[in-house]
């Protein structure tokens, strides 16, 4: 058990790490190294219960990730964790790595652009899609949102809704929002703390899939366990969704 993390929280801590891209050798190697100051590999072997040929090619790999470091103590290496901020970091660049590919890949593209399907399933996975469909959205657009309520969202987005909500108000996005259920009350402390916040409450309240509308795109919501989201690309369709909403809008009120 690395640290002070219990059974459960290692396991849930190590399924996080293979989300992001690590192997399950490698993120059980570097929750091992993140509990020590400068240890030989002998430890981590101990710690991990791992084959010595598997530490030290995760050992090697979470160096080339910027994860990892070593030192030479008397002819002997010693490995130490970097922050795990760097994991921010490392999402981040194969963000902009995935935009150049995709800008090349397009060159090629012989398809048409007008419609596409995607699905996206499990919490890390709806995290950054978000932060996708933001990137996506132009300066100053409107993104139009029926919901029940935010609070699955916002459990969802709780470790990074900050970072969130300083991008999307630097891009000046607004959201507009219809409750199709859940409390007022929520969506009154959401306006007063959220900029370019807006929210109506429906008459009577007619839960279901939380829908997001873009310009071009409709995302549907389904807040089981787990999460799991469906983009739905399609001009024409978005346009007449945004009236459906516009209407609803008329129907509310705070």
């Amino acid at each position: 058990m690395s640290g002070n993390f219990d059974e459960k929280q290692e396991k849930e801590l190590l399924q996080k790490l293979e989300e992001l891209g690590l192997s399950a050798k490698e993120s059980k190697v570097y929750l091992a190294l993140l509990g020590q100051e400068q240890v030989g590999s002998s430890v981590l072997i101990r710690a991990t219960a791992l084959h010595g040929q598997f530490v030290y090619a995760a050992l090697e790999r979470l160096e080339e990730l910027g994860l990892a470091k070593h030192a030479v103590h008397n002819g002997r290496k010693k490995f130490s964790a970097n922050p795990p901020a760097r994991l921010v970091a490392l999402v981040e660049e194969k963000r902009l790595a995935a935009q150049v590919v995709a800008q090349e890949l397009s060159k090629r593209f012989v398809g048409k652009e007008g419609q596409d399907f995607e699905v996206y399933q499990g919490a890390s996975a709806f995290v950054a899609q978000q932060f996708a469909l933001l990137d996506q959205l132009p300066d100053e657009a409107v993104m139009y949102v029926l919901g029940s309520g935010g609070d699955k969202y916002m459990a969802l987005m709780a470790d990074h809704i900050d970072e969130y909500e300083r991008k999307r108000v630097a891009k000046g996005v607004q959201i507009r929002y219809i409750s199709t259920g859940g409390s007022p009350l929520y969506l009154k402390v959401m306006a007063q703390t959220r900029r370019f916040f807006d929210y109506r409450v429906l008459p009577s309240p007619a839960p279901g899939v939380d829908t997001d509308i873009l310009s071009d795109k409709i995302v549907f919501h389904l807040f089981g366990d787990p999460v799991v989201s469906f983009a739905f690309k399609n001009k024409e369709i978005a346009n007449g969704y945004r009236c459906f909403f516009e209407v609803l809008w008329g129907l509310s009120s705070k």
